[in-house]
């Protein structure tokens, strides 16, 4: 017997026990009205708009979201002309970037977050360390890894080429003779990227619609899960008890938890939500 099937016949005796225990405890195929309503509650039809938020009064208006938008794609937006938001947070891969770590100018300690129903979010980043999308948006432009740029650049930059639409849409001028000037500039920037990234949701997927088709006809769907997927869905709201912190309908509770992943080698210590919770209250 070589190395190979020494590996090979343990792990094939495994899964053959865990086949027949989960065919001996298979969940009942059947809905109860009970399980239907936490599936109901699970789906996009449920999401309610985005809160208000009241520090960014241009959060819900179209030109600020549009100038947003630009800003979102401008690369110079950054200290070598190369990296905007979109660099990690790519349209066609949910608003990320699908690497390890991401890399703008430098690579951070963490990897991409997607921003899709962001708005929805109290707290932003994995730390928590910003309440609010305006402000998160404005983090990395100053982070020396992600844009490395800094306020008074990206002051200069609104100036010369987006004058015109910035004081449509603010009422003044991008003036850049004092320090104070130049944060105003900058806080606008952070709320009109903010006001495009609101806009920015998921689309239903197939869960959406099993649910939704569940919920409205009173009978099971066909062929819109496998049955695979479905006793899958049975086990994530059952036994595997996946909705004690994966549920509403942005399958998430919003809160901050210790998965117990060791850190990885080569990174500097991660505190989490322990070093979060004081930046947020720190942030200018």
């Amino acid at each position: 017997m070589n190395a190979f099937t020494r590996v090979l016949v343990p792990v094939t005796a495994v899964l053959l026990t865990l086949t027949i225990a989960y065919a001996a405890h298979r969940p009942s195929s059947r809905w109860t009205e009970e399980e239907i309503a936490e599936l109901a509650s699970m789906s996009l039809s449920a999401l309610e708009p985005p809160p208000a938020d009241p520090t960014n009064k241009y959060a819900d208006d179209p030109r600020a979201a549009e100038f947003g938008r630009k800003l979102f794609f401008d690369e110079r937006l950054s200290s070598n002309g190369k990296v905007a938001c979109a660099t990690c947070h790519k349209p066609d891969l949910q608003f990320q970037d699908g690497t390890p770590l991401a890399r703008g100018v430098g690579v951070t300690n963490r990897r991409t977050m997607p921003i899709a129903a962001t708005a929805h979010a109290p707290f932003l980043f994995w730390d928590g360390r910003k309440d609010s999308l305006w402000a998160q948006a404005l983090g990395p432009l100053e982070s020396p890894v992600e844009h490395g740029g800094n306020r008074g650049q990206y002051a200069k930059l609104i100036a010369t080429h987006y004058r015109n639409e910035y004081q449509a849409i603010f009422g003044n001028e991008p003036h850049t003779a004092s320090a104070d000037d130049v944060t105003r500039v900058f806080v606008n920037v952070g709320k009109a990227i903010a006001a495009y990234e609101r806009r920015i949701e998921f689309a239903p997927s197939p869960f959406d619609q099993y649910v939704d088709e569940l919920v409205q006809a009173g009978s099971e769907p066909r062929g819109v899960l496998s049955s695979d997927q479905r006793a899958g869905l049975k086990l994530f709201t059952g036994k595997a008890q996946c909705t004690k912190c994966h549920n509403g309908p942005l399958l998430t509770n919003n809160d901050f938890h210790n998965t117990g992943i060791p850190a990885a080698p080569g990174l500097p210590p991660d505190r989490g939500r322990f070093s979060g919770s004081t930046d947020v209250l720190k942030d200018e």
